[in-house]
């Protein structure tokens, strides 16, 4: 009996070891659970944590989303930096040269992998061509030679007029004269002054055919490096070309790189070009497009003097200096420059140097007021002089005295630089 009961007595103790808790015992096993967990809630509370530094890398990082998130992260007021491009020292031209031919190097085998990639575009860019619609090709990078390489492999029998509207001295007129010259077949074709009259005259050259049809050739192709160059950023040039690229034998390649170019044409004019975009990114340096400017100046160049000095705010400063005048001081300038490239036609304007000699072609004081009264604008000498105050202190005219005494006003600049100021639509207001 013993044994059993030791058995059974053994046997209880083990079953009880298994047996879950009665609803007693888990009441309060939770009950003293939960006076630990609340102990040790207090404990940790009353406790005070070690202090953490301000940005500190265990210092919690909370993102919130939507707009509780973007109040947040703009609590504080960023740190702006003081420091400017005009802090930088001096580049001379040796190490500029220097550090461009160097950045040539870095990633050629790309480029050159990148330009391969757009010349399997080719023939593609030809069809569109030959359907009546026009091309323009953005992106970063030159895109001078790939245009090029593009004109040679599928127009080398063809007339190609290349333009370079980097070039500030290009004008609009110089472009419709050389087109005139071919799609005329006369090279020394007389053409009008007049933009319109030009126009008039190479779009009666057409012929009774229309896009699209078969073995279509053009009979010029007009490439365009930078149409949204300084030389074309004004209505009457892009209107201009707008009409000669609507003629049905011209075909037009062009090549944008300001970020703002297409507001340059609205509805008629796009109508008129019927674009087609191409993205050709090449990366490659812009030496020849940069070629006109002096890099080092970041923009702050100078005029060209008629008798080869330096002097004056530049093409681009010219033209926010007549922004900022009225219209009458505008037309006292076109009046000025107007008599003096007519006066540098009638004489050829050439000196032993073979440069302009400004003061020959300048216009007397008196004269030039006498021109401004009758066409009404100035009322007077005073309102005459303070106008001619506004250009002496921007260094856009100069007054001289000649060999009697007379004192003579002219504007210092070469002919070029007069001839596209006088056909920009600013002094024409």
């Amino acid at each position: 009996m013993s044994g059993n009961g030791s058995d059974v007595e053994g046997g209880e103790l083990s079953a009880s070891d298994h047996e879950p808790p009665s609803d007693f015992e888990r009441d309060e096993a939770h009950e003293s659970l939960g006076t630990l967990t609340k102990k040790r809630k207090i404990d940790h509370v009353t406790e005070k944590p070690p202090a953490r530094r301000k940005g500190s890398a265990d210092s919690p990082i909370i993102i919130l989303d939507g707009a509780d998130g973007f109040f947040d992260q703009h609590i504080t007021k960023p740190t702006l930096s003081t420091n400017s491009i005009s802090n930088l020292p001096a580049l001379t031209s040796k190490e500029y040269i220097t550090y461009v031919k160097e950045a040539e190097k870095y990633h050629k085998s790309s480029r050159e992998a990148l330009t391969k990639l757009h010349e399997t575009l080719f023939s593609q860019w030809a069809f569109e061509l030959s359907q009546g619609f026009n091309l323009v090709l953005y992106g970063a990078g030159s895109k001078r030679e790939l245009v090029l390489s593009f004109a040679h492999e599928y127009f080398y029998d063809t007339n190609v007029l290349v333009v370079n509207g980097y070039n500030p001295s290009t004008t609009i007129r110089e472009v419709l004269a050389a087109s005139a010259a071919i799609l005329l077949d006369d090279l020394n074709v007389k053409t009008p002054k007049a933009v319109p009259d030009v126009l008039s005259l190479i779009m009666n050259s057409q012929e009774s055919k229309s896009f699209p049809y078969a073995a279509y050739k053009p009979k010029l192709v007009l490439v365009i490096h930078n149409i949204d160059g300084e030389a074309f950023r004004n209505d009457r040039s892009q209107s201009a070309l707008s009409r000669l690229t609507a003629h049905n034998q011209v075909s037009l390649v062009a090549t944008v790189d300001h970020i703002n170019a297409p507001i340059l044409w609205d509805s008629a004019k796009l109508s008129s070009f019927k674009f087609i975009w191409h993205d050709a990114t090449t990366f490659a340096s812009y030496t020849a497009e940069t070629s006109f400017f002096d890099p080092l100046t970041l923009g702050g160049g100078i005029g060209r003097n008629l008798n080869g000095g330096n002097v004056g705010p530049g093409n681009v400063g010219i033209r926010y200096v007549l922004e900022s005048l009225t219209s009458n001081a505008r037309g006292l300038y076109r009046v000025l420059i107007s008599h003096q490239l007519q006066a540098v036609e009638d004489d050829n304007g050439e000196t032993q140097d073979g440069r302009n000699d400004s003061s020959r072609f300048g216009m007397e004081f008196k004269t030039l007021y006498q021109r401004c009264s009758e066409e009404f604008i100035v009322t007077n000498e005073l309102n005459f002089r303070t106008m001619l105050t506004e250009f002496y202190e921007h260094e856009m005219l100069v007054s001289t005295k000649d060999l009697v005494g007379t004192e003579v006003i002219y504007a210092p600049f070469d002919q070029e630089v007069l001839e596209r100021l006088l056909e920009d639509d600013i002094l024409n207001e």
